[in-house]
């Protein structure tokens, strides 16, 4: 991991596409928002949110390959003998890749804010508790898939795929209320529905954290989830050294 902050090109280019993407995505949010009848929209309170959403779900893998690496280089076996004990371990280590999470799903509203006048008509504070909450699930969304998993070409297909997923299914694309409704319905289970409805209700309907207190208690209970999970796994599946 201080790889990656040393060498930070993967972020980099995690930032840079959604910017790069979203332009062209504009004028058709902005038509839908419309229909919605948010005559002051511009498209970007559709579109920021989205895209910064789905690109966090791929930076998930570097989380993965970071895990492994200690496993390939041998370091995972040393860390376990050693006084710490394996939720020290793994917060340690989770830390800094929540770091790196937030840290790009910031720049990409801080950049959105300033490229594309993204400002929400809600609360800023809580919008950023959102942010520092779904950084967390994220975070340990990877960690659980390290945990339950042999290789890392298996956790980091795993990765993609379910990202790509959720990330559709939570409205990073299209709007939900567009799906059909046993994908609404699917959507309750998606960590990422709750976290761009929050924020849509924070940049389109003036909300603030009363408003949003339902989407983050239940971030708050899938977080946890992933977090008891992932010492399972580690508990059942210890990480061997040489996986990769």
């Amino acid at each position: 991991m201080h790889l990656q902050l040393a060498e930070p090109s993967v972020q980099i280019i995690m930032i840079l596409i959604p910017i790069v993407m979203a332009p062209f995505m504009l004028p058709a949010a902005k038509a839908q928002l419309l229909v919605q009848g948010y005559h002051a929209a511009n498209g970007s309170e559709q579109v920021v949110p989205g895209l910064a959403v789905l690109f966090s779900f791929f930076s998930v893998q570097l989380i993965i390959q970071n895990f492994f690496n200690e496993a390939t280089y041998n370091t995972w076996d040393r860390l376990q003998v050693s006084i710490t004990s394996l939720p020290e371990i793994i917060t340690g280590k989770a830390i800094i890749a929540y770091i790196i999470q937030l840290l790009q799903l910031i720049a990409v509203v801080l950049l959105s804010s300033v490229l594309f006048n993204f400002s929400p008509n809600g609360s800023w504070l809580a919008l950023a508790v959102t942010l520092i909450i779904f950084s967390a699930c994220l975070t340990f969304f990877g960690i659980l898939l390290v945990s339950w998993t042999d290789s890392a070409s298996f956790a980091l297909m795993l990765s993609n795929f379910l990202g790509v997923l959720m990330a559709g299914l939570g409205g990073s694309l299209s709007p939900t209320n567009s799906f059909p409704d046993w994908a609404q319905k699917l959507a309750w289970f998606d960590p990422a529905y709750w976290a761009l409805s929050a924020i849509k209700k924070i940049s389109l309907d003036h909300g603030n954290l009363s408003m949003i207190k339902t989407n983050l208690i239940i971030l708050i209970i899938i977080t946890s989830l992933f977090v008891l999970l992932a010492l399972l796994g580690f508990k059942l599946k210890p990480l061997k050294a040489g996986d990769h």
